[in-house]
């Protein structure tokens, strides 16, 4: 059994003991357990002392047990009968625990007013035994860890453990050193002093070197809860940090005292929520933030303890991060304006259950740093542990937390981000600054998020951002249309309508018959008086419910005109009509919108007037068209709903009543049913024809080329082409990344330039330079325009670049003489070939998301200081290239090729590729470098072979070279 398993059994056997004696108080139960452990280390540390040479070393007050103590130590108590053992722990033991102070341990300072509660000598003489197989083990200290982690089944007593993985990110993260002095003001169990302690351990080589003594005393905590103190100074006494300095106190209350600036390191989790009497509040944290509000007073007695410069990570809950009011506005500042806020790390929902599902962030900031230039943000997804109350584990112990020993694929990084998070970290004053708003971690500078009230949601940030992508690319709603409140009330209503009233003008629609099929007119409700309303609905008006959730936006039919609209609607009236209707109502319903919507009070509402703010996103195209797309989509949205229901009810089906062979026959008929509807789903999401029309010109064509070949001679030859045209195109992709990183020095880059020197490239050069550049990107935290994604290798050592590797191996066999003959040779070859083929196409999923642009005009737009350029989209199969517009920051050369990435960050290409009409066949070809000449390059087509001499790429890669 490993040492982790033996503690949890072990665990599980002292707390089944306890509870079967009546103790049902989990943190009772590692109280009592404390004390033992705390006479098994005295005696412990009596038996170091007794083996010093020199007296003048035993510490102040000398030995522990004095001369006629010997029998309370713990080697002759566990030789007694469990009777005597007994008598000797309530009237002598416990005693003389309780009244001795012994220097250097601080857990003597905390047992004064202990109890000792063990109910029988069967139970004490168990627990002894218990302890003594844990002594034995060796592992006393692993055996705390999970007697503590049991113990947090006590929520009611608002106590709960830093999860321990967290608590070593924010160590590495806050890098405590040697010579700080760490504070925990809020030491509750004492897990980040010891993670504290654990990483001076590892990261200073001179640590051994010191005394015990002096690295405990640079170890200080804090509680108001005498039991938790007991409980932290024994986990941190079995850890060898008996010396850590833990007190009693209440950093609300007390005075800061000695304590005021002294700490250079300030790491804690404050319990969440709660209000404090404004009299009992120490009047230092009143000066600095004016509230009753407990999670605003903990910062700012974080703050009175920091020195100048001291660093701080803090575990605070959600609302701090949001509050509208003035002490949580004005402490946010602070943060942001005084104290050099650094980063923002949102912790998942579900990080500390089962002691509580409170969502919450960390913070790090460094005290009276000056002005913050800009907050790293990072959305921490997966820790590594399920989301759940079991929180059980997701990966091998050797992938959980920081993971220091092992490597992460990518499908490991989806459930534990924390080694992503702390590579990111480190580059969050370069290359983090790049990232987007839609990526895991980005930058956002003070000026914005002074602009925001300081709020330091990432949520927030993120849909800012869309927000302003819309409003740039969108339409005012209130340009086009106008928007106000439905205002009859149901009281206003005729509770005993007359059947013979037909007035359709006394109608009334209500939010409760606004549903996905509008009620006839005659079945609406009847307005009581004869009040004339301030609106009333008209054909073609948008109606929808004010309150969040399913709002029904529905167009009003022409025999709805007159009808008056209830309280609780929302009307949209079309003025000019610039976008469709069904366009318009697609994008209400739409989760991009609900975030725009205005919403007021603790139930949210729309407020109708603010509606006109919103903006809409543009649609290119005839109206018809898109209205006609629209109708297709919503036919297809039909549709699988129908064959889901299908589906369900034919699951539904197989256990009505009947015997066994008819249920049989039925689970049959609907498992062929589910079948044949996946097969005809699967053959009409033919993946080619996506590759077809979304990838780059060159890769497309050749796609095109594949699926469209008529014999197996020619579709062996296409899919080499293709495999070709991918390698060739994710290579001249590599290069210009390098180029704009200025990394030509990496050694698969020197070795192509040195091939096209001598006389040609093989495809073995540019999948190596795929592999460098992508691997270099990935060391140093950057996308590499999804390069760096694509290429991770996954478990057994596939993925992409494995698939590329077996093409070219293929390929080189192929086209140097060993390929088919045959029919059937062709057939196989083609089998070996396509699989990995189709497997590397998609994985190159990213390539959809740019654009190979040829620009062709450039044009300066003063009015926001950004170049608007146009060009050719060299996407797809066609050579009928569409036009593509975009807006720079920086200007870009005509005729040349660009690739724009996600976030339209322009990359060029030229001079690895470049367009040119092709002298044979006259028409536009993507050429690369082959080889050059003394005077030229020569040229060659990604797909068809043909040459091109190009004197400005020689001497642009010539350039290149020397630089």
């Amino acid at each position: 059994m490993t040492n982790d398993g033996f503690s949890r059994t072990l665990t599980a056997r002292l707390f089944d003991a306890f509870w079967a004696a009546g103790i049902s108080n989990p943190v009772e139960t590692v109280e009592q357990i404390s004390h033992l452990l705390y006479l098994r280390e005295l005696d412990r540390l009596q038996e170091h002392w007794d083996q010093r040479v020199a007296p003048s070393e035993m510490p102040e007050g000398g030995s522990i047990f004095a001369q006629g103590d010997q029998h309370l130590r713990w080697s002759h108590f566990l030789r007694l009968t469990p009777q005597r053992m007994y008598t000797s722990m309530a009237d002598e033991v416990f005693p003389w625990l309780r009244s001795h102070t012994i220097a250097g341990v601080v857990y003597s300072q905390h047992v004064k007013d202990a109890r000792f509660t063990i109910p029988t000598p069967g139970l004490l003489a168990k627990t002894v035994s218990l302890l003594e197989e844990s002594f034995s083990a060796g592992d006393a200290a692993d055996l705390y860890e999970h007697l503590l982690a049991k113990a947090l089944t006590a929520g009611a007593m608002g106590q709960f453990l830093t999860p321990r993985h967290l608590a070593a990110l924010m160590v590495a993260m806050a890098e405590p050193g040697p010579d700080d002095e760490v504070c925990d003001p809020t030491c509750g169990m004492g897990g980040l002093l010891s993670a504290a302690a654990q990483f001076v351990d590892r990261s200073d080589p001179n640590t051994s070197q010191r005394s015990a003594l002096e690295v405990s005393s640079r170890l200080h905590g804090f509680d108001f809860d005498r039991t938790m103190l007991r409980l932290s100074s024994m986990r941190l006494m079995l850890q060898g940090r008996e010396g850590a300095d833990l007190r009693h106190r209440d950093n609300l209350v007390n005075r800061p005292g000695g304590d005021d600036e002294r700490y250079s390191v300030v790491l804690a989790d404050p319990p969440f929520g709660g209000n404090i009497d404004y009299k009992a509040v120490a009047p230092e944290l009143l000066e600095l933030v004016q509230t009753r509000n407990s999670d605003l007073l903990h910062l700012a007695a974080i703050l009175r303890l920091l020195k100048r410069g001291g660093r701080a990570a803090v575990i605070v809950p959600a609302g701090l991060l949001f509050g509208t009011s003035a002490a949580h506005v004005e402490l946010r500042r602070m943060l942001v304006d005084e104290h050099g806020l650094e980063a923002v790390v949102k912790l998942p929902n579900g990080a500390f259950k089962p002691y509580s599902g409170v969502s919450g962030a960390i913070l790090f900031f460094i005290k009276d740093a000056g002005q913050a230039d800009s907050v790293w943000f990072y959305e921490l997804k997966a820790d590594g542990w399920s989301l759940a109350n079991r929180r059980a584990p997701l990966l091998a112990e050797n992938k959980l937390g920081l993971s220091r020993d092992s490597t992460l694929d990518a499908g490991d990084h989806a459930r534990n981000n924390l080694p992503d998070l702390l590579r990111r970290w480190r580059l969050r004053h370069s290359n983090e600054r790049g990232r987007a708003r839609t990526d895991q971690s980005f930058c956002v500078i003070r000026a914005e998020i002074a602009a925001e009230n300081y709020n330091l949601t990432l949520e927030h940030f993120r849909q800012t951002h869309e927000l302003r992508q819309v409003a740039q690319e969108g339409i005012r709603l209130g340009d086009f249309a106008e928007t106000f409140s439905g205002a009859v009330r149901s009281s206003d209503l005729d509770k005993e309508p007359n059947s013979t009233d037909t007035d359709e003008r006394r109608r009334v629609l209500t939010p409760t018959l606004l549903t996905s099929t509008l009620p006839d007119v005659a079945e609406l409700p009847v307005r009581a008086d004869a009040r004339d309303p301030r609106h009333r609905l008209r054909q073609g008006d948008i109606v929808g419910r004010d309150l969040a959730g399913a709002r029904h936006w529905t167009p009003i039919p022409s025999q709805y005109d007159g009808v008056q609209p209830g309280q609780g609607l929302i009307i949209i009236r079309i003025i000019q009509e610039v976008l469709p209707l069904e366009y318009l109502i697609a994008y209400l319903s739409s989760p991009l919108a609900e975030q725009q919507f205005p919403k007021y009070g603790t139930i949210p509402r729309i407020k109708a007037r603010e509606m006109a703010d919103i903006w809409i996103p543009k649609c290119d195209g005839d109206p018809s068209e898109i209205r006609a797309s629209l109708a297709r989509l919503e036919e297809g949205e039909r549709e699988a709903a129908h064959i889901q229901d299908e589906l369900r009810r034919a699951r539904t089906r197989i256990f009505e009543s009947g015997s066994g062979s008819a249920r049989r026959i039925r689970l049959d008929d609907a498992a062929a049913i589910s079948s044949l509807t996946a097969q005809n789903l699967r053959r009409h999401n033919d993946p080619y024809m996506l590759f077809q029309e979304s990838y780059p010109y060159a890769v497309a064509r050749a796609v095109r080329k594949f699926r469209h070949s008529l014999s197996l001679a020619e579709k062996h030859e296409a899919a080499i082409q293709c495999t070709e045209a991918l390698i060739l195109s994710l290579g001249i992709m590599a290069l210009a990344v390098a180029a704009d990183r200025g990394r030509q020095d990496l050694p698969p880059i020197v070795q192509w330039s040195q091939s096209v020197e001598q006389g040609g490239v093989s495809l073995g050069h540019w999948l190596a330079v795929v592999k460098a550049v992508a691997e270099d990107a990935r060391q140093h935290g950057e996308p590499a325009v999804g390069l760096v994604e694509a290429t991770a290798r996954k478990k057994g050592g596939t993925g992409l670049i494995a698939d590329l590797e077996q093409l070219v191996k293929l390929r080189n066999k192929i086209r140097h003489g060993a390929g088919p003959r045959t029919r059937a040779e062709l057939e196989k070859s083609l089998g070996r070939v396509e699989t990995p083929m189709l497997s590397s196409l998609s994985g190159c999923a990213f390539l959809a998301r740019t654009r190979w642009v040829h620009t062709e005009r450039l044009q300066w737009l003063p009015t926001s200081g950004r170049f608007r350029v146009s060009g050719l989209a060299l996407m797809g199969d066609h050579p009928d290239f569409e036009m593509f517009t975009f807006d720079t920051s920086r200007p870009l050369a005509n005729d040349h090729l660009y690739l724009i990435t996600q976030h339209d960050m322009p990359l060029p290409l030229s001079p690895f590729c470049l367009l040119s009409d092709c002298p044979t066949c006259l028409a536009p070809e993507l050429y690369y470098p082959d080889r050059m000449t003394r005077s030229t390059a020569l040229l060659k087509s990604l797909d068809r072979g043909h040459e091109l001499e190009s004197e400005f790429v020689f001497t642009t890669l010539q350039e290149w070279g020397r630089s």
